[in-house]
């Protein structure tokens, strides 16, 4: 792990200012800076950047936080990665804490990606080697693929080899553990097995292509079957062979080339998805630099909710065969749930952007983008064109889309798809109306957009307007109070409560007591808190006033809590002797003395000194 006075070095050196500017363009505002929402779309900037509190705080999408938190949340990806995107980008040194047991992990994530990289190594020295296999590599690659080898260079493309051992051999010499290479994925062996002389290289005789995450860092290979490149282990007939999951490599959670295609993505940017890496890397040749592919399978939600974070337009351009349409399909309903504005551009049957686009790129690209289509247009043409189609057939076609349409939270949207529809399949847009009514009466209930309106009002509240958000402030602000406030942790009047940010006190207290908590600072990686717990603490933190009387505010915070227990504590007293008969003497005596006792605690309410 990073030490904890490397992060508080890091988040002391760097001027949150040079972290946020390369995303947002900020324009000064008093002594702080404002810009658009790099989290939402938004036409008035509601983003501020404030150096003197070294944090963020967005007030469109209710995101807050430090340094930290911003490449968290930007680049989607852990704390730990975050510290070292920073420290990568501002030239800090990492320093990492050092084993205080016996048994350590023989390996780590950081130990994974530098095999890989030092596999991309090999597997490109391969490519570029003098002999007979070097040559047929690269002249498959000139004359087969039609790239040039600065287009390779460029892609880290290799050549797997045919020997098993000179990888393996390599990787030892390095200092790399047995578990370490196995856990790569980049060989095959048996669970047990030892001895490294019996690995079997999962991508021999193949070309290679690395897969990078969003920071660029090598986390597994596609590996493509070359005729004539000597025979290739297990999956013999298989075009391609990919890295499996790892603890660095899950292949539903990344998109090839989203490293690259990110830079390139202004503020109006769309993404262009293909379907494979070849498909990528000639639309990337071409100048279309925001291409991406998904690691071939079918989109998945953790991908287009990883793409959402930098844009909501999203081009398709997909193989024209039936396979490519059918996963069009698929994808859309998942697309408008993201809330994506898709076009979908199906190329000629037969065809994908590789080979479409080897020769006379510009002519094709710009009759391609003239006949672009919305989802709906896509989906009233693929399903409602069929030639002598019968009304139980358009019923049923109309049925499919209205079921992508129905996922569309918002009723605009979704009546502004019905308009389309009704316009491209030369429809009655009344009877089109009547008919989704029917379709959503009959449709079962779920409550996904209830679930998401709950969730929006629990959000992070804009004023301290009540107690427990005045509390919290104070003990995220100051620790002395901090910690005496957790004397009372166990208290059923704070043990009561149930609001947001109640329940994030409540958290905060019991780290304290448990000295897991020591402070707002060293808040960063801790587990304890969810990503919306987190944008609660810092805008309370941005509402608070700093010059406030710290002491006098949380007693005057404790006095409520207490007092608002206790009167809820009389009320149900006195419910109780609204049901009890006068001949119940003693169960009046008994809720007699528990009501004075109550009175009596209301004049005593905690305190702190």
């Amino acid at each position: 792990m990073i030490t904890r006075d490397c992060i508080d070095k890091i988040k002391s050196s760097v001027d949150i200012y040079d972290v946020v500017s390369p995303y947002v363009t900020l324009k000064r505002c008093g002594v702080n800076w404002r810009g658009l929402s790099p989290f939402n779309q938004e036409k008035t900037p509601s983003f501020f950047v404030m150096p003197a509190k070294k944090m963020f705080r967005c007030f469109s999408s209710g995101n807050a936080g430090d340094i930290f938190r911003f490449i968290e949340l930007k680049e989607n990806v852990s704390f730990g990665d975050a510290v070292e995107i920073i420290a990568g980008r501002f030239n800090i040194p990492l320093e990492f804490e050092k084993s205080t047991t016996f048994e350590a992990k023989p390996y780590g994530k950081k130990t994974l990606f530098d095999l890989h990289e030092l596999a991309c190594d090999f597997f490109i020295r391969n490519f570029h080697a003098n002999g007979v296999c070097g040559e047929k590599i690269r002249r498959y690659w000139t004359e087969n693929r039609k790239f040039s080898l600065g287009v390779a260079k460029e892609n880290g493309i290799g050549f797997a080899g045919n020997d098993d051992r000179a990888l393996v051999k390599k990787i030892l010499q390095e200092g790399y553990s047995i578990d370490a290479i196995k856990a790569s994925g980049i060989f095959y062996s048996k669970e047990n097995e030892t001895d490294p002389n019996k690995f079997i290289m999962r991508f021999n005789s193949r070309l290679t292509i690395p897969i990078r995450d969003i920071q660029g860092k090598i986390i597994g290979f596609s590996a493509r079957l070359i005729n004539g490149m000597g025979a290739p282990n297990n999956f013999a007939d298989a075009k391609y062979v990919n890295s499996p999951a790892t603890e660095i490599f899950h292949k539903g959670s990344v998109l090839f080339g989203l490293d690259r295609a990110r830079r390139y993505l202004d503020s109006n940017g769309v993404f262009w998805m293909v379907e494979g890496q070849f498909d990528a890397m000639r639309c990337w040749d071409n100048g279309i630099n925001t291409a991406i592919a998904p690691q071939g399978t079918a989109i998945t939600d953790a991908q287009l909710s990883i793409l959402r974070r930098y844009t909501t337009h999203l081009n398709c351009m997909l193989d024209g065969d039936s396979a490519g349409l059918k996963a069009t399909e698929r994808m859309l309903p998942m697309a408008i749930t993201a809330g994506f504005d898709v076009k979908f551009f199906i190329l000629p049957e037969g065809c994908d952007p590789d080979s479409y686009f080897c020769e006379d790129f510009e002519n094709k690209f710009q009759a391609l983008q003239q006949s672009s289509m919305t989802g709906i247009e896509f989906l009233a043409n693929r399903l409602l064109t069929k030639k002598n189609i019968t009304a139980q057939e358009k019923a049923e076609a109309l049925t499919s889309i209205y079921e992508v349409i129905s996922v569309a939270e918002s009723s605009i949207v979704q009546k502004s798809y019905l308009d389309e529809l009704s316009m491209v399949a030369n429809l009655d847009q009344h009877a089109v109306f009547q008919d989704f009514k029917s379709f959503l009466k009959k449709k079962p209930f779920t409550k996904g957009s209830s679930i998401a309106i709950d969730g929006a009002q629990e959000g992070p509240c804009k004023k301290l307007s009540t107690a427990e958000s005045q509390l919290l402030a104070i003990i995220l602000s100051n620790n002395k109070i901090a910690r005496q406030v957790s004397d009372f942790y166990e208290q059923p009047f704070l043990q009561n409560l149930t609001s947001c940010e109640g329940k994030v006190l409540l958290k905060v207290l019991n780290g304290i007591k448990k000295y897991m908590w020591d402070g707002i600072a060293k808040m960063e990686g801790l587990s304890l808190f969810s990503s919306d717990e987190k944008n609660l603490i810092y805008s309370l933190l941005d509402d608070f006033g700093e010059d406030c009387e710290h002491l006098a505010i949380a007693n005057s915070c404790l006095r409520k809590l207490y007092s608002n227990f206790i009167k809820e504590e009389i009320n149900k007293v006195n419910n109780k002797f609204r049901k009890i008969s006068l001949d119940e003497s003693d169960s009046i005596k008994t809720l007699q003395e528990c009501r004075l006792n109550l009175r009596k605690m209301l004049k005593h309410p905690p305190q702190i000194l």
